[in-house]
Formats: structure tokens, C-alpha cells, sequence
């Protein structure tokens, strides 16, 4: 035992420096790369795609599964029975690797201008689908325009049913129930942005927003809890973003003026509240505004949490992370993180090439530290050139060594003006999936529809190569990707070479000393995956990333 950690301990020490390098390093020579790279996988469009759908107006994502809304969409799911902006979404199956629709769901009750898909969520087998212009109840009665509703689908067997439609308690009339959502586990949050009254329905101030809390107990969703912000003010719209992970729920209200303390006024800049499940109650725990607040910054128009991360967005925000370099609504986000009981603001994000009016911060999305925010409106490609107006781009941003770095920007392989690309995000683990709801054309390029809308899959990536090498340019290693056995090439006879192989946690699978050899023959026996394969000889040395199939 005492040998191996001694071994581990030896590598570790040889190793480290490379281990950043493998996760972050990206070399020109292309035989010398090992970088962290999002790729487009695959464009959708919706199998009955028609202008001015808006398909990417709402997009979710939750394991091999992703939701995309298309709230102006006119056909039930025979192509038949026309309504006027009835909405639909579309679901998507990751098959193999590659992201195919499988159901277009509208909803029992279907209605013209009910505006379904407006929002959309996703967790395991459960989603849920808002329409905030639909007017009736559960039962289909007591009409009131706008109320709002949400409708709630079951994944059976690969197929999805709707199981159950939801409406406020307390629904009135332009609540805009439904305006955004959110699912995790039993719980779902619906945001009601427009409604006017505090938890006991008295207390009406104009729009100044509520959400609400329903609980699945046994396949049965009920409302458990209406919240409302403790400082609720008038024109707040509370309720305008929402997100849930576990026991922490996030509600955005981008027209909200003061800060923690109920000072500081500041027209619309924005806030957002945290409210914890204490047992089955859903309390208010904190309330979070940007350290940089100002006028008109719309902080939490955009939310979403995962774990121990919350992440805002700020379309009309205007300076980058020092406070300075004012730009008129380039935007921003707001990376929080929770310790010692609370919630502390980490790091302000922007746009590495930020520009006026890009909106950065329209969508944002996260998963455990890796974030994307959405810039709708941005104008250059990756490379800062081929300006296409408000074509839309979103960037990737991944925690390291205790700072979140911008690590990619990601636009459509076909991106044109007024794409809206990056309208909505979502991640899902080694997912992004980026909504681009004014794009017009189908996979192939062409069949112009206009405003049909889009969608876009990215994929992460670990490219195969090495890493760094003082053996020179003829150390080959073969094949890459492997089965499990494999040659390395070293270019030149070495004696009592040491080769170390880990797996990516750093975690030692092999190591041996071999003698007199310039190619290596070895062998992964450790289930498929990344490898780390480290080699010294002398005062030379090599690190490969080995990608075992």
C-alpha cells in the first residue's frame, strides 16, 4: 500500500502541472492539442416547421432528453385543426448521439392565442409547459383572458402524456400564469409575473408578481405555496424568471428598484429572491442584487441555479467587471455561490468581445460549474469577424481554480442576421442545446420560412492529441481513440522509461518501467473512458489524453 501511494505521490508531483494543461491548453500544432471544446452536433427544426413559428423561443434539456417551445405554432399533432398562435413543443431524444424529435405535444384543451411553449422545463421524466394566454380553469370554465396556465407530461415508456393541467388558486385575469417554469424532482415552479395580489390575495399592487409552488405527491401535482417578494412594489413583475434545484428555488423580478436593504432606489434594476423548503414550506431566505447595481439594469431577467450556484442575467447592464468601459446594454450575469448559510456574489461575468446592446445575460443556464449565457442579439462570429446584425451568439463559462473564465463563444454553423441565436440555453451535463427563434431556414439551408425558429446541440469535447512533449515531433501515439491496446512511438531508443497511466480524476490504473524501448506496447484493461498517459525517460517527458472506446 505504503508503495503505491508512493507511486501516486511520484506522479501526482510529475503530473500536476499538466493536469490544468489538459483542461485548458489549446497549442497550435495540431498534433500537440488537448482542449475543452463545445461542438455542434446537430441543427432541429420542428418536422412541421411554418413561418413565424418561433421554434427556440423556450428551450430545456435534462439528461437524454430536451424540450423546445414554439408559442406561435398554429396545428395540433396531426397537422390539422388550425389555431391561431395555439403553441406546441417539441421533444427530443438523444438516440445514439444523435438528437431526434420524437413528439410534438400540445395541449387536451388547445385554445387560439394560448401561446403553449412560451416556457419550458425538463427533469427526468417529468416536464412542463407554460401558455400564458390560455383562459380557462382545470375544468375548462370560468374564462378570465390571459390567466394563464400550465400543463404538466409524463414520460411512459418513451411517450409522453399530459397528466395534468395547472392553474393558479387564486387566477385572474393578465397574471401571465405560466410566463416561466421550472421542474426538479416533486417540486415545479410557475411564475405569474403580471398578478397583483400578496399570499392572502389582499394587498393589490399592480403587477407586482407572485410564483407558485405545486408538489407531486403520488403522480398528482398541487399547489403547496404562493410566494410573493417580502418587499413586493408595484410594477416589479416578480415572477419574470424562475428556477428550482432541489431544496433552493430562484425567482427573478427584473422592474424591482431597491437594493437588500430596501434603500438605495434605482429605477428597474432588478433583484431576485431565494426561497429555501424548510420542511414542506417554501420561505423566503434572501434577497440578491448585483454589487454594481444601476438604473435599468433588468438584473434577473434571466435565472438558473444548480447545486451551489446561482446564476443571473442582466440584459441592460452596461459596464464590464471592473466597473468601467460602459457600454449601453452589452449585458452581464452574476455568478452566486452559497456558504456559510448564505448566498454570496462570486463573480460578474461579460462577453469577452461585449459589444452595445448584445443582451448578454437574455438566457443563462448552469450545471454544476460550467455556466452558458445566451447575447441574442450579438453580431460577430467566434473569431470577431462576419458581422451579421443580432445574429446571436452565447458563451461558455467554466470554474477553475476558484474564477469563472469565459472558455468559448458558440455561434450556429449557419448563423445569419436576426437569427436570435442564444435567445434561450440550457445544459444538461455534456449537453447544450441554444434556441434560435427567428431563424428561417430547415436543416439543409434552405426552405425559407421566415421567424420558423431553430435550434442548436452542442456536444463537449476532450480533442485527442498530447498534450506536451520533450521527445520531439516524432513521438506518435496509436490508435487514438483505442480499445484498450495501444503503441507509443518515441522516436529514439530510451532506457528505463517510466509510464504512469490515470484516469481523469488523477486516479493511477497502471504504472511500469520499461528498458531499452522505443516503442511502447501497452495495454488500458479499466473500463472505457479518458486516460492520462504519462512518460518519462531521462529528463524528457510526455503527456497523452487516451480516449479508450
Amino acid at each position: 500500500m505504503k508503495k503505491h501511494q508512493h507511486i501516486h505521490s511520484h506522479l501526482m508531483s510529475f503530473f500536476k502541472p499538466w493536469m490544468v494543461l489538459t483542461l485548458f491548453f489549446i497549442c497550435n500544432n495540431s498534433n500537440h492539442v488537448i482542449a475543452q471544446n463545445w461542438n455542434q452536433i446537430i441543427k432541429t427544426v420542428p418536422s412541421d416547421r411554418g413561418a413565424a413559428d418561433e421554434f427556440g423561443f423556450s428551450v430545456a434539456i435534462s439528461g437524454d432528453y430536451a424540450i423546445v417551445g414554439a408559442y406561435l405554432e398554429d396545428e395540433d399533432t396531426t397537422g390539422g385543426n388550425t389555431l391561431s398562435s395555439a403553441g406546441a413543443a417539441y421533444i427530443l431524444k438523444n438516440i445514439s448521439g444523435t438528437w431526434t424529435e420524437v413528439q410534438k405535444l400540445v395541449p387536451s384543451d388547445r385554445g387560439a392565442a394560448d401561446e403553449f411553449g412560451f416556457s419550458v422545463a425538463i427533469s427526468g421524466n417529468y416536464a412542463i409547459v407554460g401558455a400564458i394566454g390560455e383562459d380557462e380553469d382545470t375544468t375548462g370554465g370560468n374564462t378570465l383572458s390571459s390567466a394563464g396556465s400550465a400543463y404538466i407530461f409524463r414520460n411512459n415508456l418513451g411517450s409522453w402524456t399530459e397528466v395534468q393541467k395547472l392553474v393558479a388558486s387564486d387566477r385572474n385575469f393578465d397574471d401571465g400564469f405560466g410566463y416561466s417554469v421550472a421542474i426538479t424532482r416533486d417540486y415545479a415552479i410557475i411564475g405569474a409575473r403580471s398578478e397583483d395580489q400578496d399570499t392572502l390575495g389582499r394587498n393589490t399592487i399592480a403587477q407586482a408578481g407572485s410564483a407558485y409552488i405545486f408538489e407531486n405527491n403520488t403522480g398528482t401535482w398541487s399547489e403547496l405555496q404562493k410566494i410573493v417578494a417580502s418587499d413586493r412594489g408595484i410594477f416589479d413583475f416578480f415572477g419574470s424568471s424562475v428556477a428550482i434545484s432541489n431544496d433552493y428555488a430562484i425567482v427573478g423580478a427584473i422592474y424591482e428598484d431597491q437594493d437588500t436593504s430596501g434603500g438605495n432606489t434605482l429605477a428597474d434594476a432588478g433583484s431576485a429572491y431565494i426561497f429555501k423548503n424548510n420542511s414542506g414550506t417554501w420561505s423566503q431566505a434572501q434577497k440578491l442584487v448585483a454589487s454594481d447595481r444601476s438604473s435599468a439594469d433588468y438584473f434577473g431577467w434571466s435565472v438558473a441555479i444548480s447545486g451551489d450556484f446561482v446564476i443571473v442575467g442582466a440584459i441592460g447592464e452596461d459596464h464590464d467587471t471592473s466597473g468601467a468601459n460602459a457600454i449601453s446594454d452589452a449585458g452581464s450575469a452574476y455568478i452566486f455561490s452559497f456558504s456559510s448559510g448564505a448566498w454570496h456574489e462570486e463573480q460578474k461575468l461579460v462577453a469577452s468581445d461585449r459589444g452595445a446592446n448584445d443582451n448578454f445575460g437574455n438566457s443563462v443556464a448552469i450545471s454544476g460549474e460550467t455556466a452558458i449565457v445566451g447575447a441574442p442579439l450579438e453580431d460577430q462570429d467566434t473569431s470577431g469577424a462576419n458581422l451579421l446584425t443580432e445574429a446571436g451568439s452565447a458563451y461558455i463559462f467554466k470554474k477553475s481554480l476558484g474564477a469563472w473564465s469565459e472558455v468559448q463563444k458558440i455561434v450556429a454553423s449557419d448563423r445569419e442576421a436576426n437569427d436570435y441565436f442564444g435567445y434561450a440555453v440550457a445544459i444538461s451535463g455534456d449537453y447544450v442545446i441554444v434556441g434560435a427563434r427567428l431563424e428561417d431556414e430547415d436543416t439543409t439551408g434552405s426552405n425559407t420560412r421566415n421567424s420558423a425558429g431553430s435550434a442548436y446541440i452542442f456536444n463537449k469535447s476532450l480533442t485527442v492529441g498530447i498534450a506536451e512533449s520533450s521527445f520531439g515531433e516524432l513521438l506518435k501515439v496509436y490508435p487514438n481513440p483505442t480499445k484498450g491496446d495501444f503503441s507509443i512511438d518515441l522516436g529514439n531508443t530510451y532506457e528505463n522509461t517510466q509510464v504512469f497511466i490515470t484516469d481523469i480524476t488523477g486516479r493511477l490504473v497502471e504504472s511500469k518501467t520499461l528498458t531499452q524501448s522505443r516503442v511502447l506496447d501497452l495495454s488500458i484493461e479499466a473500463p472505457a473512458g479518458i486516460y492520462l498517459v504519462s512518460i518519462q525517460a531521462g529528463n524528457k517527458r510526455a503527456v497523452i489524453r487516451l480516449v479508450k472506446e
